[in-house]
């Protein structure tokens, strides 16, 4: 059986970023995946400008477009559109990105095994026994890494409750030049979220999330969007993908336990408004290495880490969920809204670019709604005139 101080599961940006930071900082590390890299991902690919902070050098490489301009539409129609001088995002092929990342941390000297299936998770003795294939591992730590559906959450950290979204994409080649630079974002026919045209070089990713319960609308959501989008083949959504979005339905009870953490879509650390999750799981990624660095024991690197992430993640996660409750209820309304008032939307871009918080924002667009609405708004959210509850 294979000793080491670190066992993660899970091989995506906040395992990997994880793995890269405990290996750099002298811990023995191994990371499991069942997939073999490059592999496919369901995800849009977007890589917001915060994000870059946080990865290691290189990634300009990965970019397959820099988006300076959004288009957005109300049922496919009434559109209007935000430019920036700056890239708002920056777009990934997640096959590449993931195996970077990967790459990155056995570069820093962890053991990644891939095509590995993980059984089970077992306390043993003052750490814990990854049942595997291809052998076993005993670890003083584990790090759960695996994703919305994760393993690791359901055999030691089970009460993470349900996630808020699921969506389907479909990544297939494109040949107009209309998108080069630009992202299609549509709602109206999309309970709780929306449809989205990201372009990356000679191909284009299309989706669209829905609120959980309205999984079975997902398909003819997303045939819907494809047809009021010039250019896209006719058969795309052949080649769909479904995936849960790891935003929370409640706030979780816990992301750690003893000798155990959680990161990414794991621990239910995604954003509620867009259903974004690269970010955190990045960030949750570099926490959790942090705080089993710093812990003084398996109890103390778990309270180390729970409190950076209610610190530094859980108030924007609270308030983008707020601003996600503000907008799903009146679509329509705050299309036409924003329409005359596009460069409010330069606020969410200074989010994206990590010039403006998620809590800031909401201050914004509380105070600027109460002096018209407050005394019907505001209450029925909970909110108080600050934006806080």
């Amino acid at each position: 059986m294979t000793c080491v101080d670190v066992a993660i599961v899970g091989a995506g940006p906040a395992g990997s970023t994880a793995a890269r930071e405990l290996a750099g900082g002298g811990a023995r590390v191994c990371v499991l995946d069942r997939a073999r890299f490059p592999r496919p991902k369901p995800c849009g690919g977007a890589l917001s400008p915060r994000v870059l902070r946080h990865l290691p050098s290189g990634v300009e490489g990965l970019v397959r477009a820099r988006i300076r301009r959004a288009v957005f539409t109300f049922r496919s129609g009434r559109p209007f559109e935000v430019t920036s001088t700056i890239p708002m995002v920056y777009m990934v092929c997640r096959e590449e990105f993931d195996a970077w990342l990967c790459g990155s941390a056995e570069e820093a000297g962890a053991s990644v095994r891939e095509g590995v299936t993980v059984r089970r998770i077992e306390r043993s003795g003052a750490g814990f026994a990854v049942r595997a294939s291809g052998g076993d591992i005993r670890a003083s730590w584990v790090i759960g890494a695996d994703g919305a559906n994760s393993l690791v959450r359901a055999q030691v950290l089970p009460h993470q409750g349900p996630v808020k979204f699921i969506a389907v994409e479909s990544e297939v080649p494109y040949e107009g030049d209309d998108l080069e630079e630009t992202v299609l974002v549509d709602v109206g026919r999309y309970p709780g979220g929306y449809a989205w045209a990201f372009p990356k070089g000679d191909r284009v990713n299309v989706g669209v999330m829905l609120d959980f319960p309205r999984g079975r609308e997902l398909c003819g959501a997303l045939g819907t969007f494809v047809r009021s989008v010039p250019g896209l083949p006719s058969g795309v959504t052949a080649s769909w993908q479904t995936a849960p979005v790891a935003a929370p339905l409640r706030e979780p009870a816990s992301c750690a336990g003893t000798g155990v953490l959680l990161v990414g879509d794991a621990a239910r650390l995604a954003d509620p408004f867009l259903g974004e999750g690269i970010y955190y799981a990045i960030r949750s990624g570099s926490l959790a290495a942090k705080a089993l660095l710093a812990g003084r024991n398996a109890a103390d690197a778990a309270a180390r880490y729970e409190t950076a992430v209610a610190e530094a993640i859980w108030p924007d996660l609270r308030a983008a969920s707020r601003i996600a409750c503000l907008f799903h209820r009146a679509p329509r309304w705050w299309h036409g809204i924003l329409s005359r008032m596009p460069a409010s939307l330069m606020q969410y871009v200074a989010v994206l670019t990590g010039e403006q918080s998620y809590t800031g924002l909401l201050r914004l667009v509380v105070d600027r709604l109460g002096s018209v609405a407050g005394r019907w708004v505001l209450p029925r959210l909970g909110l108080a005139r600050s934006g806080v509850s």
